[in-house]
């Protein structure tokens, strides 16, 4: 059995270390074998590789922007995992006219003898035509992939948006389908949907999905699945 989960930790630029203790041991107390993280800086991704390497977990993605002097805007989507790591690649995703760019982690892993790809990202928040190519380039990219697929992230699109449908509908022509979260993730949506997904190659069941409201160290809920491979 796999434990799977996706987070989006919220930026504080690594200034409560405590903050990063608590998502320590929501991975480890889970015992979670793969986890995205969405708004991780540099200062908590030092902290959590210091300390999650003790539990033989690796921590791949490379961050939006090599330089300095952008670190208030340089996230990684990262992939911690304590599997094996065949290869990892990190896309650039289109994000002109925004500001902000946006990436896709790519970790490959062998599970059940098979070669499991596992995707992690964070979409453009407000310009609707850039999310829009982001959605896009993420289809043209997995549908050239061969592997078992596992997608993570933050969105930043509810299940009522027709641009996430017709995505989810594009997945799943590949073979791929939506973990059905039907509650917020975002703490402070007043609507009880949510924009954190977790999407899945048909080879896998899910045994138990949570939304993980007990964890209190973002603005954001973690979504915690376990799930095995059934063929």
């Amino acid at each position: 059995m796999l434990k799977v989960s996706t987070f989006n930790i919220q930026n504080d630029y690594g200034k409560d270390l405590t903050k990063n203790k608590q998502i320590i041991d929501y991975i480890i107390s889970n015992k979670i074998d793969i986890i995205g993280i969405q708004e991780l800086f540099k200062q908590t991704a030092k902290d959590l590789e210091n300390k999650l390497k003790k539990e033989n977990y690796h921590i791949t993605g490379f961050y939006r922007y090599k330089l300095p002097f952008l670190k208030k805007y340089n996230e990684k989507n990262a992939i911690i995992t304590n599997k094996d790591i065949i290869d990892t690649k990190t896309y650039y995703l289109p994000f002109i006219p925004s500001f902000t760019k946006r990436v896709l982690t790519k970790t490959i892993i062998k599970y059940n003898e098979k070669l499991v790809s596992i995707y992690n990202t964070h979409l453009e928040c407000k310009i609707l035509s850039v999310k829009q190519k982001q959605l896009n380039k993420i289809i043209s990219i997995i549908g050239k992939d061969p592997n078992n697929i596992i997608l993570l992230g933050d969105f930043n699109l509810k299940t009522n948006k027709d641009m996430f449908n017709k995505f989810t509908d594009d997945l799943e022509k590949l073979g791929i389908y939506r973990v059905p979260i039907n509650d917020k993730t975002l703490k402070t949506s007043k609507y009880h949907r949510a924009i954190d997904h977790i999407f899945l190659s048909s080879n896998f069941k899910v045994i138990k999905k949570e939304i993980v409201t007990k964890v209190k160290t973002s603005d954001h809920y973690p979504v915690l699945l376990s799930l095995i491979d059934e063929k």
